[in-house]
């Protein structure tokens, strides 16, 4: 991704003074490509012909290996398929630091992927710190994940850390243009909260039209004109990940008009200004701050076992009392 360069640099730097860690946390806001980052990364070191500035060839047997997903020195660990918790479980990392004590098959390196890193239950954790304890010369580590702060201290302290950050909006926007077929590539980049791929995610014609209902009905909670309960019967069937950040960007745009002394603060929702400065006019500020900060509450438990229903139901209800508050 055109945005990675300074991240791709970091690494090869390391790599050609020979400071390359055996473990690398990869960190930072889902939609930014990490995941495409560290495979072109283990693809380049697994390379035979690599180039000057470290690109895989693209033809030797190592690269056709990879590209044909089955490279036996490069491994993804994530998830059990199929897992309700989403949780990588001890047996699937205690497999993984087994293989991690062999040498490389037919490569100079073997690259083993971790992702989410932060779904590491304790168990797992512990048995992949005591690998980083103790490296196996030639094994690199990739850790992904966009909650590093959920990782043990012990495990990102022993990890090299590589941050990526939302790019630029003029090379986003450029990235966007002649991908998006159904929207204003301007409006789904703040949708994403500058992030590209997510973005680019948002590009479904059916998802903007439920986006700008469902908006509709937020904001008529508001007014006391529907029903909390039904309609979190309603919303609890719609992707709840994408539903919470949604909540948050609806709540955070209202909060900006409301103690904005500009005429038109920067929205992830620009194209909703002046339907959400009607609700912001009708607001209690630090009824609205106290709401959003429920709503990270709850934006923080979205991978655990919570009843949704009964999640978005509260959500929902306390929205109708901040609004009962009053300006």
């Amino acid at each position: 991704m055109p945005w990675h360069q300074q991240q791709w640099q970091q690494l090869q730097q390391s790599l050609n003074q020979g400071r390359l860690s055996h473990a690398l946390l990869l960190c930072g806001p889902p939609g930014l490509g990490k995941q495409q980052f560290a495979l072109s990364f283990a693809q380049s070191l697994l390379c035979s012909n690599p180039s000057e500035s470290g690109q895989a060839c693209g033809t030797c047997q190592h690269c056709h290996l990879i590209q044909a997903g089955n490279h036996p020195d490069l491994q993804w660990v994530g998830p059990e398929e199929g897992s309700k918790s989403g949780e990588i479980k001890i047996e699937s990392i205690r497999a993984l630091t087994s293989s991690a004590a062999l040498t490389a098959h037919s490569a100079k390196y073997k690259m083993i992927g971790i992702q989410p890193a932060h779904r590491m239950t304790n168990g797992a954790a512990n048995s992949l710190l005591k690998t980083l304890e103790e490296p196996t010369s030639g094994t690199i580590i990739l850790l992904l994940t966009d909650q590093p702060a959920r990782l043990l201290p012990t495990i990102r302290s022993r990890c090299q850390s590589v941050l990526f950050h939302p790019p630029q909006r003029s090379q986003a926007l450029e990235w966007l243009s002649g991908k998006v077929e159904h929207g204003d590539p301007a409006l789904l980049l703040g949708l994403a909260n500058g992030a590209p791929l997510k973005a680019l995610a948002l590009n479904d014609k059916t998802l903007l039209e439920s986006r700008s209902e469902m908006l509709n009905q937020f904001l008529a909670l508001s007014d006391q004109r529907l029903d909390p309960v039904k309609l979190a019967g309603i919303w609890q069937k719609f992707d709840y990940k994408l539903l919470i950040e949604w909540l948050i960007g609806w709540v955070i745009d209202i909060q900006r008009l409301k103690v904005s002394s500009s005429s038109g603060p920067a929205l992830s929702n620009p194209d909703r200004a002046q339907a959400l400065q009607k609700t912001a006019d009708k607001l209690n500020s630090r009824a609205i701050q106290s709401y959003l900060k429920k709503l990270y509450a709850v934006r923080a438990l979205t991978d655990s076992n919570i009843n949704l229903q009964l999640t978005l139901e509260r959500l929902l209800i306390e929205w109708q009392t901040c609004s009962r508050q009053g300006a």
